[in-house]
């Protein structure tokens, strides 16, 4: 079966099918909203919270897998200043694009997979809240079993240019009817050393560092995936950085990789039935706010670069 597009007229919603995985995505944020596996044993098995949902829900959370930019979490007050003097300003967590409705550049073919690019410039509500010039790309590729993603970021101002990078995609928990509970389900982090970093109830981070060695399941809680688990993975290969998500009989799940993140965010409503596995370039401010140019994992673009990073979700399939 070859790969298929399709519009669909009034909604803002890009739609791609192929002989495995089919996705949707919504030009406001460019955000994924539905992610779609046939299944030759279960048919079609929605991998996403809310799956291809647009109405809110009565409860838990609104989105389906947002991507976050030019700040991850949030600041104090929604508000920071760089040690030159420059002010952001935001309306909430995790900055604008997720606000905004992105131009579609592209749609077609690729090497194993079709593609859909999305494309974001500055313009007078963004320069409001964070005065520099810039170009922003979202690139989703879908093959047979998988989907990469590209961020891609240019610096378009004369001045070096300081920002965040993030997705967070959520996931059903379980993703298979009948599966039991998600409290059941498996999160297996990276098997080698890495750090979870400590936040207050506002997801402010402290300055505590646990290690952490990454083996068997990561033992969640609720309350715990409430207040966000938060990881500094920059130590690890990044060819060992991601993160599976498997049903309680490890019969069927995902596996998000994420090579050009060094951080990572673990989170749920507590008592919903998803999971976020969200890779990050950065995090929230400090309990004690640092200027927005030294933020954990702040990026300084200079003037004319452009950064690309990468990260996929991968089905994993193993009839029992």
């Amino acid at each position: 079966m070859p790969f298929t597009c399709e519009s669909i007229v009034g909604t803002g919603i890009d739609t791609v099918a192929g002989p495995g995985l089919s996705m949707s995505v919504r030009r406001c944020g460019a955000e994924l909203v539905s992610l779609i596996w046939q299944d030759p044993h279960h048919g079609p098995v929605p991998l996403l919270w809310r799956d291809g949902l647009a109405e809110d829900p009565p409860r838990y959370w609104k989105s389906h897998a947002p991507i976050l930019f030019p700040i991850v979490g949030g600041l104090h007050d929604n508000s920071s200043k760089t040690t030159a003097g420059d002010v952001v300003n935001f309306n909430g967590l995790h900055g604008f694009v997720r606000h905004n409705d992105l131009e579609k550049v592209h749609a077609g073919p690729s090497e194993d997979g079709f593609e859909l690019k999305y494309r974001l410039t500055a313009n007078p509500t963004t320069r409001a809240m964070y005065p520099w010039e810039f170009g922003f790309e979202v690139s989703y590729t879908l093959r047979t079993d998988r989907l990469d993603l590209t961020l891609a970021v240019e610096n378009r101002d004369s001045r070096p240019m300081p920002y965040q990078l993030g997705w967070h995609p959520g996931f059903r928990t379980p993703f298979l009817a009948g599966s039991r509970e998600k409290k059941e389900c498996h999160v297996r982090l990276p098997a080698c050393g890495f750090d979870r970093l400590l936040n207050d109830e506002r997801c402010f981070l402290t300055g505590q560092r646990v290690p952490m060695d990454g083996s068997g399941d990561f033992q969640f809680s609720e309350l715990g995936l409430d207040l966000t688990y938060m990881f500094d993975l920059a130590a690890i290969p990044q060819a060992r950085r991601s993160v599976s998500l498997l049903d309680p009989d490890e019969s069927f799940g995902v596996r998000v990789a994420f090579p050009d993140f060094p951080h990572l965010g673990l989170w749920s409503d507590a008592g919903a039935p998803f999971v976020c596995i969200e890779p990050w370039q950065g995090m929230d401010d400090h309990v004690s706010q640092e200027p927005f140019d030294r933020k954990l994992g702040i990026v300084i673009l200079p003037p004319g670069g452009r950064d690309e990073r990468r990260c996929s979700i991968e089905v994993l399939s193993h009839p029992s």
